[in-house]
């Protein structure tokens, strides 16, 4: 036997002292299966790859086992019924993050303000309340209805719902500004 095959052998033997008990019979498999592996390289290939997925499977019943201790050191409960956020919360969370990314794409707009007015400026068209309304207002408030519409269609109500809410809000501003001019 040349090194390569030795070193493979010592290899799933080390895998064979260390696998957890309910695994030891597959490593042996594996440890028999390499006699009838041909060539040095190839019998170490065989072995690493038996390695990494015992590695694998030895880590999955580890991680398990660590979270159960996880969640029973800390009460909580691991049923997964129980775990389930319910529809309530669910949208909830969809209509937050809607708002979220409504008032993230008006703050974006709100910071490119000054970019939008010096490149209309630079087109020949001046700094008024029109310009400004028609260059960054109605763009982002035409992308959050698209948005929202697209994600209706989607079934993502709740996300839809809470890209319209800033939406609405600023569209009353500013008829409301407009109306007190």
């Amino acid at each position: 036997m040349g090194a390569a095959r030795n070193f493979a052998a010592k290899l799933l033997r080390a895998m064979l002292r260390y696998a957890p008990p309910k695994r030891r019979d597959w490593v042996e498999a594996m440890l028999r299966e390499l006699d009838f592996i041909e060539g040095e390289w190839p019998a170490l290939s065989w072995a690493l790859g038996c390695t990494t997925a015992i590695f694998r499977e030895c880590l999955r019943d580890w991680s398990a086992w660590l979270w159960k201790q996880f969640t029973n050191f800390f009460g909580i409960r691991s049923s997964q019924e129980e775990n389930k956020m319910n529809s309530a919360g669910k949208k909830t969370l969809g209509v937050l993050a809607g708002i979220g990314i409504a008032l993230a794409l008006g703050v974006i707009a709100f910071l490119l303000r000054n970019v939008i007015a010096d490149m209309l400026l630079a087109v020949g068209i001046p700094r008024t309340i029109w310009s400004h309304i028609f260059s960054i207002i109605v763009p982002t408030e035409l992308i959050v209805v698209v948005a929202a519409i697209l994600l209706w269609r989607r079934k993502q109500a709740a996300v839809a719902v809470g890209l319209l809410v800033p939406a609405l809000v600023m569209g009353a501003h500013v008829v409301i500004f407009l109306v007190s001019r």
